[in-house]
């Protein structure tokens, strides 16, 4: 019996997609305004360079947003597999404002102005990183319970953005799609269709988009995993660590280094 492979860190998962685009840390910085630093901490995953665990998440959910892929496998493999640092607002030792004395109005005054302005401060960055789903919190305000109307109040959740990937029971008659392979998955494809088999050696970012543009299959492949993708050719390709990759097209085996650029196959089959 094998023993199962885990995939790579959400940082892994991350870098081969951006490379599998052919997509640099400058252009990625630049588009999420960040710095190639922060960028190359991610991909890294050497949080301890970035702020605490909320904003290190927010980061994370909108460089996936980027990368157009689901960011939902990338946050559970970051609570899993990492020990996030907690950030801490802390108000400056020398910031021309006069502590509290006892009985000092004032003071408590100006304090309270202090953390109120951090708290503002807090939150506007939380909403501009994605932490906050303000429209749950808008939702929930306006539900029957919020409103004196009665009922039980209902806590609505983001829906997990949707990704064309391998599913474990086969597609529907007449549909395109992908499947892990196994003795039976392996068997003719149905007419007109035509069958890529993929088995990994290596951790693998794979998609492949039928002959209408569609795409059947993109994400992160663990090594020693297999995938069987059907549609109608021309299928376009694109493979991460692609000397990691073994592929099939039907009954014929595909040569992918002619194709490779660091590490990256770009390909079309008929």
């Amino acid at each position: 019996m094998t023993e199962a492979q885990a995939l790579p860190g959400p940082g892994a998962m991350l870098r081969m997609a951006r490379e599998a685009r052919g997509t640099s840390i400058a252009e990625v910085a630049a588009a999420l305004k960040m710095s190639p630093r922060q960028i190359e901490a991610i991909e890294g995953e050497d949080f301890s360079r970035l702020s605490g665990a909320t904003f290190i998440r927010g980061f994370i959910r909108n460089y996936a947003r980027h990368l157009k892929i689901d960011a939902g496998p990338l946050l559970a493999a970051l609570a899993e597999q990492t020990v996030l640092p907690q950030a801490e607002l802390n108000a400056p030792l020398d910031a021309g404002v006069r502590m509290p004395t006892p009985g000092g109005r004032q003071g408590k005054g100006l304090v309270g102005a202090t953390f109120l302005a951090l708290a503002v401060l807090g939150f506007a960055l939380a909403l501009y990183f994605d932490a906050i789903d303000l429209g749950a919190l808008l939702d929930r305000k306006d539900s029957p319970a919020a409103s004196g109307q009665g009922g039980v109040p209902q806590i609505v959740q983001p829906l997990p953005q949707p990704v064309a990937a391998a599913r474990p029971s086969a597609p529907a008659a007449g549909t395109a799609g992908a499947k892990p392979a196994d003795s039976s998955d392996q068997a003719t494809p149905k007419p007109g269709m035509h069958q890529l088999i993929f088995s990994f050696d290596g951790s693998s970012w794979v998609e492949v988009k039928d002959a209408a543009g569609r795409t059947l299959f993109s994400q992160m492949n663990a090594k020693g995993t297999t995938q069987v993708i059907e549609g109608h050719p021309p299928f376009q390709l694109v493979v991460g660590n692609a000397s990691n990759v073994r592929l099939q097209y039907d009954e014929q085996a595909v040569d992918l280094r002619p194709h490779t650029r660091v590490e990256v196959a770009r390909l079309t089959l008929e």
